[in-house]
């Protein structure tokens, strides 16, 4: 894929690869040389390395880049992006923020961005240091992005603290069975 024939699709709204945990659907904002800026709904940009993309789908009846009033006015609300030429420059502009390394899969990393050098990235992920190699990153984004597990622990308790509310629920629940042995033994 080349920069010229995808530079034709910006403004368009692509699939990148056919499935599986990389495989997103959103906005084309821009095209590098190395890389492609996508607006995603609910996730916000991903940065995806042009080596590592697989497949580019689009509707071919979506007619998004046809220059109309509506279109004029949804371009003045683009989304910020890093305007950076390569993809190294993109990560050196992220360091010290919360980013999301790959989005899927089981090389999905989460975590603050700490240092970026031309042999390695290297991200603070809960309490471990976790070094990786430039070459096997696919895609970054920048943000905290919400999944289901974040989601439920907002629900189970407006703190997010669901392990002490268990720990009440057991210990409530030993001193009911304390008060019931009390209550046989009588």
């Amino acid at each position: 894929m080349d920069k010229e024939n995808l530079g034709l699709l910006v403004g368009r709204v692509i699939r990148i690869d056919r499935g599986g945990p990389e495989s997103k659907q959103g906005k084309l904002l821009c095209v590098k040389n190395d890389h492609i800026v996508i607006s995603v709904e609910n996730e916000g940009i991903v940065y995806t390395k042009l080596d590592h993309v697989k497949s580019l789908t689009m509707d071919a009846s979506d007619f998004s880049d046809i220059t109309t009033e509506a279109a004029s006015e949804e371009q003045q609300t683009q989304p910020k992006y890093v305007d950076a030429e390569d993809f190294h420059t993109v990560m050196k502009n992220l360091k010290y923020r919360w980013v999301q390394v790959n989005r899927g899969g089981p090389e999905k990393l989460e975590g603050v961005l700490i240092e970026v050098t031309s042999d390695e990235l290297t991200m603070v992920v809960g309490n471990e240091v976790v070094h990786v190699l430039p070459f096997h990153i696919r895609s970054i984004s920048f943000g905290k992005a919400k999944n289901d597990n974040d989601n439920n622990k907002d629900k189970g308790n407006e703190d997010g603290n669901n392990k002490d509310n268990k720990d009440n629920k057991d210990n409530k629940d030993s001193k009911d069975n304390k008060d019931n042995k009390d209550k046989k033994r009588d």
